[in-house]
């Protein structure tokens, strides 16, 4: 099957769409280290994790999700549910796709995963560490 094609995936601490200009996206706060400052520092709860996911050669729909794992483990630490997306018929249209994930719970330090699920296949990942 024809899968998209992600141009940008982006982990950030807010994304911001302009209400005069829906297709406009403010990403706030770009992520890839996150530093515990809690006493423990692990399990650590992030309060919220947000991704920007922008794609082409969409087509139709199509059902994604996120999920985040564990390097050393392999162990999936939280994933959103499927959400279907109807992308309409223009390849070259760009997609974009905002995921809020609430009270990400990483339980040690190191390295994880930000991976972006397309009808169940792994299409793209971001790496995220935590210190």
């Amino acid at each position: 099957s024809i899968r998209p094609i992600v141009r940008y995936m982006l982990l950030c601490e807010d994304c911001r769409t302009d209400f005069t200009s829906p297709r406009r996206v403010d990403i706030l706060g770009l992520l890839s280290n996150i530093r515990s400052v809690d006493d423990p520092p692990y399990p650590l709860l992030y309060h919220e994790l947000c991704i920007f996911v922008a794609m082409t050669e969409c087509r139709g729909e199509g059902q994604v999700r996120i999920a985040c794992v564990y390097e050393e483990t392999g162990q999936t630490v939280f994933a959103t549910p499927e959400r279907r997306i109807a992308f309409g018929d223009d390849p070259l249209e760009v997609a974009g796709v905002i995921f809020r994930i609430r009270d990400c719970l990483f339980p040690r330090s190191g390295l994880y995963a930000v991976q972006l699920w397309y009808n169940r296949e792994k299409i793209e990942e971001r790496p995220l560490r935590l210190r």
